[in-house]
């Protein structure tokens, strides 16, 4: 689902940049742009974000945000629609941008934050309650819709509820105090009700327990809550919906000044302390408009000695503000971890120059071979629309990431590691330079990290352990694998130890192999040759994998060695598994062509 999602986005993107290229778009955005505004050669070596600051301002006041606009047919008619009436979603404003832009020339890209689905289901969407966080949400909504909808609790009669509901509100007209109804009348009254409920509850299901069937017993226990506090908080919850539900409205209209200044009294002082705080935040912005899912991108040539790529947000009338952007990410609860420019038809990945913590969202991405093999032929349509030159700025970025604070950070970081957080077939070679400390925990290089492996696992990459090494580390393998391994004979001999040595890159040495001589194949002492990769042959040899190949190269009187490529564990027993024939590499042909006649004889007589 994650993959799907992230593909439909990518089409999505190059949906609204093809709608940015349109002439009549581009004309129609530069016809309401003000004469003052408009630039004639404009020179993009020169250009710099400041340059920019009056075109962004006026965008900003003109088009309006709205949550959802007319869907028109195609994105180009939800464009023409938002540039006539000035107001549009945060998408087709941002897009509208992409399009003055370059329609003056300049070298820009629409930019999303795509918010994909996450990799693992989400619990909510799996369908499974979260108790605790309904009663929660419901504690600080108490009319919201779905603490409503709990119809089986709402046993007051109308006369009751009429009273209860006139009583309460004089009270509160008296006093012109929203927060002492909340808290004297309204508590007193949900204590009487509470009993009165509880007590026409229990005599209607005495009731029907009487005239029940064991069936239905059965299914009505199963729709009562587990816990006792549950039903007790339902039942306050609806009766305090019943009573004050309907005229609350009304009275909080008719005295708001009253119920905010009622309100800030019972704040507590800590509370208001933090949201000040948040509020002086430079993310506050996004907070009050929404989380910053779309902007722009302009190439401004005198930004830098090289150039650079500007963050241009008219939505939110922000420029060259890229470091905000994931603090304004994590305050919206909108997590950044696929920023993608689209330009020329094409894409490109340019999270790094948001993310200033990459190892916070490196676990959320999905697997980067797969989606660089996506991004490949986009990126090669993107750098022929813009022929920037920012690989190095990201390179760079990806580089200079601060040292985290936390020790769980450190476990599989890109750039950093630490010696507790090593994996069992891994260790520090060289042990230096140290970067830091994190809690006492001295911080290496990433690239210190190296990946040990067996005399065999080094085999299949064509290597061999040179003379008089020690092993850089020696493990213990589970006792059922070697228990159940160490009774078959045909297991090689790393398999056959209760520990496991383990070498490391700096003690190899290329694989030298006795080659074949006068058409005999060199051969072990099982009369075969170990074919763990196409590394592993001898010089001057050939592995052939045909049918019928070794009854071809009997009858012909050629010398082979079966090759055995591997060992096959079922059942607990561990056998070789054998595939083809090795040959010296002058008879190869005169197999392959008797080979080929075998097997058009007996396609026909079969």
């Amino acid at each position: 689902m994650h993959k799907v999602h992230l593909l439909c986005l990518l089409a999505r993107g190059r949906v609204i940049d093809k709608a940015c290229n349109d002439p009549l778009i581009q004309a129609s955005v530069l016809s309401v742009l003000p004469q003052h505004l408009l630039w004639n050669g404009v020179d993009t070596l020169k250009l710099d974000a400041n340059k920019l600051r009056s075109l962004v301002n006026w965008f900003h006041r003109t088009f309006c945000i709205i949550a959802r606009s007319a869907d028109k047919g195609s994105f180009e008619s939800n464009m023409a629609f938002a540039l006539q009436s000035h107001e549009g979603t945060a998408e087709e404003v941002c897009a509208l941008s992409v399009a003055l832009f370059r329609a003056l020339n300049l070298t820009a890209r629409f930019v999303t934050n795509m918010d994909v689905v996450g990799l693992k289901p989400d619990a909510k969407a799996m369908g499974t309650p979260n108790q605790d966080g309904t009663r929660l949400s419901t504690r600080a909504l108490p009319c919201s819709p779905v603490a409503a909808g709990h119809n089986e609790f709402n046993t007051l009669s109308p006369a009751r509820l009429e009273v209860n509901t006139e009583h309460r509100f004089s009270r509160a007209k008296q006093r012109g105090d929203l927060g002492n109804l909340k808290r004297t009348s309204a508590c007193k009254s949900l204590s009487k009700n509470l009993s009165n409920c509880k007590a026409d509850q229990y005599a209607s299901t005495s009731k029907d327990e009487s005239s029940s069937s064991p069936n239905s017993f059965t299914s009505s226990n199963a729709e009562i809550p587990k816990r006792k506090g549950d039903v007790e908080f339902e039942l306050q919850l609806q009766m305090a919906l019943s009573a004050t539900g309907a005229e609350i409205q009304e009275m909080l209209a008719a005295t708001s000044s009253q119920s905010i200044g009622t309100l800030l009294d019972y704040t507590p002082l800590k509370k208001l302390r933090k949201n000040a705080e948040v509020a002086s935040n430079s993310s506050a912005v996004w907070s009050r408009s929404g989380p910053p899912l779309y902007w722009a991108e302009v190439y401004c040539g005198g930004q830098t000695l090289t150039g650079k790529w500007v963050h241009v947000d008219v939505v939110n009338d922000i420029i060259d503000g890229e470091r905000k952007v994931e603090a304004a990410s994590a305050v919206c609860r909108k997590p950044l971890r696929y920023v993608v420019a689209f330009a020329g038809g094409g894409a490109k990945d340019v999270t790094r120059r948001y993310c200033l913590q990459w190892h916070r969202i490196v676990q959320g991405r999905v697997n980067p071979e797969w989606w660089e093999k996506v991004l490949a032929p986009l990126e090669q349509l993107e750098l022929a629309a813009t022929n920037d030159s920012e690989d190095m700025e990201l390179q760079t970025r990806a580089l200079t990431e601060p040292l985290p604070t936390n020790q769980q950070a450190y476990r599989d970081h890109h750039l950093y590691a630490l010696e507790k957080w090593l994996h069992k077939n891994q260790v520090l070679h060289p042990k230096g330079p140290v970067l830091g400390f994190c809690k006492g925990h001295p911080v290496y290089p990433r690239s210190c990290v190296q990946t040990l492996q067996s005399r065999h696992g080094w085999l299949t990459e064509g290597l061999q352990v040179r003379e008089n090494e020690s092993p850089a580390k020696i493990v213990t393998r589970p006792k059922r694998i070697f228990n159940s391994q160490s009774r078959e004979s045909n297991s090689n001999e790393d398999e056959l130890q209760a520990t496991t040595e383990l070498y490391g890159k700096w003690q190899l040495e290329p694989l030298q192999l006795p080659g074949a001589v006068n058409g005999i194949v060199p051969k072990n002492e099982r009369g075969q040759v170990d074919v763990w990769s196409e590394k592993c042959l001898p010089p001057g040899t050939v592995h052939l994998s045909k049918p019928r190949i070794f009854q071809v190269a009997k009858r012909l009187g050629i010398d082979y060695a079966p090759a055995m490529i591997g060992f096959d564990y079922r059942s607990g027993r561990c056998a070789p598994v054998y595939d083809g024939i090795v040959v010296c590499a002058e008879f190869k042909n005169a197999i392959l062509e008797v080979c080929r006649g075998y097997c058009i004889w007996f396609t026909f007589h079969d």
